[in-house]
């Protein structure tokens, strides 16, 4: 990993070598190291060690952009010189701003856990043996990945600005099946800290969820009171912070753009209890310094109280609109209750649990309208319990249908999404008024 004092001169060094008129250095080097495992037995363990140095240059409002994964001096300066000579031939963009000045970035020291940038493959083989273990001891068949990550960034450019962050980060997902392959369990957990990976939980979880779905009864397509576990909560609160833009607001091409001009901030668009926020220093799932642009990051609230507050702005449309530019988060809070999963599922009278949901692809970007399949376990619940598994669906619904009908909510959890494949996201489990199962789909 580079430290800080190596990025400085990395940075330096290059933007030297520039004749723009601006020139801006992104730096980022990162280490992964994997363990994968399937029908019981490790399969592959690997790591791989990068950097990744983009120059953008600036002639006006000409840009040309040039990356390389080599720090030695002839290779630096070929970057700049490809990165100008792209500047050169290509068309001027009329949106393109000066480059900011010195920022304040205010470190996040939480983002980086030592003893996991240290941890190497033999930090990840206990935990895969607890769930090689687990299914074995289950009469069950086991695959997974983890992951551990350190990560070094940083960002300068020829106005002065300079920053340098430094992270850590943690992943594991888990499938369980039966021998016939009729059931099917998934689990994940996400953390800085691999120490705080639930390797113990997620193969519980799997395991019960792989056990209980291999006999599934009937239930026909419609509108159920659904339990929707973290993971699901994930993918759907992804979906919709990501089309939280104030241009397309502004232009009226989002959910978020008030019929007759303007935007819906500071409308009740959910119930009170619907809180959505980003805090770089949040201690569970921490941030970076900096977002897009290089505009420092900030604790923000983009729904507060059930209310609308926040829009993503870059520098260049703010300024036309005359407002804050706002970057995009660098992770997502959600408020939530008190207690578990398994509590919501005690205050239902009937509805369906649903464990996980994947291949998520948009129907009207306008009414932010997805469809999905369920997978791995879609359960009926009749009296606050658990009763039996149930068919696979397609499903077509709204975060925001999702998060108007919220009745109850868990206490939040660090949460990695299936489908977004994100992790740094805090979300509680959801019981929601109705969701829409649309059709029957035959996968497990």
């Amino acid at each position: 990993m580079l430290s800080e004092d190596e990025a400085r001169r990395l940075t330096a060094q290059i933007i030297k070598l520039s004749k723009a008129d601006e020139v801006e250095v992104s730096v980022g080097s990162a280490r992964t190291t994997n363990l994968r495992f399937a029908r019981n037995a490790p399969t592959t363990s690997g790591e791989t060690d990068r950097v990744s140095i983009t120059v953008t240059s600036r002639f006006g409002q000409r840009v040309g952009d040039a990356t390389t994964n080599q720090r030695d001096a002839a290779s630096l300066e070929l970057a700049v010189r490809a990165a100008e000579e792209v500047a050169r031939r290509a068309p001027e963009n009329p949106e393109v701003m000066p480059m900011l000045s010195a920022q304040a970035y205010v470190a996040v020291p939480g983002a980086f856990d030592a003893a996991t940038a240290e941890g190497g493959a033999e930090a990840l083989a206990d935990g895969v043996a607890v769930a090689l273990d687990t299914a074995r001891a289950a009469g069950l068949i086991a695959a997974g990945y983890v992951e551990v990550f350190e990560s070094a960034v940083s960002l300068a450019n020829s106005a002065g600005l300079f920053g340098y962050h430094r992270s850590t980060g943690s992943t594991l997902t888990e499938t369980f099946r039966t021998p016939d392959g009729a059931g099917s369990g998934w689990g994940s957990s996400a953390a800085v800290r691999i120490a705080d990976l639930d390797f113990v939980g997620v193969a519980a979880a799997a395991s019960r969820k792989a056990a209980a779905s291999q006999q599934t009864r009937p239930l026909a397509p419609g509108s159920y009171v659904a339990i929707l576990e973290p993971a699901v909560v994930a993918d759907l609160v992804g979906l919709f912070t990501r089309r939280l833009d104030g241009r397309a607001a502004d232009e009226g091409r989002s959910y978020f753009a008030r019929p007759g001009g303007g935007t819906r901030i500071g409308e009740a668009l959910f119930g009170a209890d619907i809180t959505l926020r980003s805090d770089p220093h949040d201690p569970i799932v921490p941030g970076a310094p900096w977002g897009s642009e290089g505009l420092p990051q900030t604790a923000i609230d983009w729904v507060r109280d059930g209310k609308l507050t926040n829009l993503r702005y870059g520098r260049y449309w703010a300024a036309k609109q005359g407002v804050p530019p706002v970057p995009r988060p660098s992770n997502l809070l959600m408020a939530g209750g008190q207690g578990t999963t398994a509590d919501l599922i005690a205050r239902t009278e009937r509805g369906v649990l649903i464990t996980s949901v994947w291949y998520i692809r948009p129907l009207d970007p306008q009414t932010l309208l997805y469809t999905g399949l369920t997978r791995d376990g879609v359960f009926w619940i009749e009296d606050g319990k658990v009763t039996h598994a149930v068919n696979n669906f397609r499903w077509n619904d709204s975060p925001i249908a999702v998060l108007k009908n919220v009745t109850a909510m868990s206490a939040p959890v660090h949460t990695l999404s299936r489908d977004l494949g994100a992790s740094d996201m805090a979300v509680p489990a959801l019981q929601v008024s109705a969701f829409e199962l649309s059709s029957v789909s035959d996968a497990v």
